[in-house]
C-alpha cells in the first residue's frame, strides 16, 4: 500500500447556529453551496446535519483540486460579503483546513 500527500485540499466548516436564525442561514448557505460548486477546481461540496435532525448543527466540507482555485473562489465578486452576511448568524464557527492523502492512487474510494 502506498500513501502519499496530494494537492488536495479538504474544508470542514462546523457551524452552530441559533433557532432563529436557521433559516436565513440555511438560504444563505443553499445560494453559497450552488455558486461554489460551480467554481473551477471545486470538486465536491456537502452540507450537513446530525442524525438526530435539527439541532441548529451544521458541517459543510468542501474538496479542491489544489489552493490556487480556493484563492481564485475567495476573488469572486460578491464572496466577502456572502460569508459576512452568514457569518453574522452564526454562533460558533470552527475552520479545519486539511490536505489530502491518496492512498494507492486514490485519493477517495472508487465508486462501484
Amino acid at each position: 500500500m502506498s500513501m502519499e500527500l496530494t494537492k488536495q485540499i479538504v474544508l470542514v466548516i462546523e457551524y452552530e447556529v441559533a433557532e432563529e436564525n436557521r433559516a436565513r442561514f440555511l438560504e444563505l448557505m443553499a445560494q453559497s453551496c450552488r455558486d461554489t460548486v460551480a467554481d473551477e477546481g471545486c470538486r465536491r461540496m456537502e452540507f450537513c446535519q446530525p442524525v438526530e435532525g435539527e439541532t441548529g448543527q451544521y458541517v459543510l466540507t468542501e474538496l479542491w483540486d489544489e489552493q490556487a482555485f480556493i484563492d481564485k473562489h475567495r476573488m469572486r465578486p460578491g464572496h466577502d460579503a456572502q460569508h459576512a452576511e452568514s457569518d453574522a448568524l452564526v454562533a460558533k464557527k470552527r475552520v479545519l483546513k486539511l490536505n489530502s492523502f491518496a492512498v494507492d492512487g486514490w485519493t477517495q474510494a472508487p465508486s462501484g
